[in-house]
C-alpha cells in the first residue's frame, strides 16, 4: 500500500471552523433551525465523511478534516507573560505526519485492509483515534465502534476512551449534531439511544385523535 506525501505551507486553509470557533466561541453565526443553519451542519457532514478540498486543489480525509475542526485536546503553549509552558484545551495544531497517518487509514479503508502503526510515545495517537470513534459516532447511523487494550485502565485512565467522551461532550454542546444516551451511557460504552415511556407515547396519540 503506498499513500502519496503532500506537504502544505497553509494549513489555515483546512481549518475554517476551528478558526471561526476560536474567534467567535461558536461555529456559525446563523440561528438554529434556520436553512442557513441547516445547510451549514449538512455540508460539514458531508466533509467530514468524504474529506474537504481547499480552493487551491488540496484535499484532506474526512477522518483529518474532523480532527482539525471539531476534535479538542490539550496542547502545551507558551505562556507569553510568564515565559512558562502550560496545557491549555484547544483544536490540534496541522502537522503534515498527521495528515499522512490520516492519509493511511484512507488509503487502506479504500483497499479493504488493516493498518499497524509504528510510533514513539506521547505523539497524540490517543487524540486521534478517539476522533475517529466519534466521527463514526455522529457520521454514520448504527455503526459500530470499538477501541481494545489488554486492561481497561488504559482506555479509561488518560486512554482513548476518555478523550473520547470528552469530545463527545464538546461536540453535543457546540453542534447540531447532539444525541441522547439514556439507554447506555457508561465509561467504557456509549450508544446513542433514547427511553420513551409508553405511557406517555398513548396519551399523547390519544390527545391527537
Amino acid at each position: 500500500m503506498k499513500v502519496e506525501l503532500k506537504y502544505t505551507n497553509n494549513s489555515d486553509k483546512f481549518r475554517g471552523p476551528a478558526i471561526h470557533f476560536q474567534e467567535h466561541d461558536c461555529f456559525t453565526f446563523a440561528p438554529p433551525g434556520t436553512t442557513e443553519f441547516l445547510d451549514y451542519w449538512t455540508d460539514e457532514m458531508y466533509r467530514c465523511n468524504t474529506g474537504y478540498t481547499a480552493e487551491d486543489g488540496d484535499h484532506i480525509p474526512g477522518f483529518f478534516y474532523f480532527y482539525l475542526n471539531y476534535f479538542q485536546i490539550n496542547l502545551v503553549k507558551d505562556d507569553p507573560i510568564t515565559g512558562r509552558s502550560k496545557k491549555e484545551t484547544d483544536f490540534p495544531r496541522y502537522y503534515d505526519y498527521d495528515r499522512f497517518f490520516f492519509e493511511a487509514v484512507e488509503e487502506a479503508q479504500r483497499q479493504g485492509k488493516h493498518l499497524i502503526v509504528l510510533k514513539a510515545r506521547r505523539k497524540g495517537y490517543s487524540y486521534k483515534i478517539a476522533s475517529m470513534l466519534l466521527r463514526n459516532y455522529y457520521m454514520h447511523k448504527d455503526s459500530k465502534n470499538y477501541a481494545l487494550a489488554s486492561e481497561a485502565e488504559y482506555l479509561v485512565k488518560d486512554g482513548i476512551l476518555t478523550k473520547a467522551w470528552d469530545g463527545m461532550d464538546f461536540i453535543d454542546q457546540h453542534t447540531a449534531w447532539y444525541k441522547k444516551r439514556q439507554k447506555t451511557d457508561t465509561k467504557i460504552h456509549k450508544r446513542a439511544s433514547y427511553i420513551v415511556d409508553i405511557n406517555d407515547l398513548l396519551r399523547q396519540l390519544k390527545g391527537l385523535s
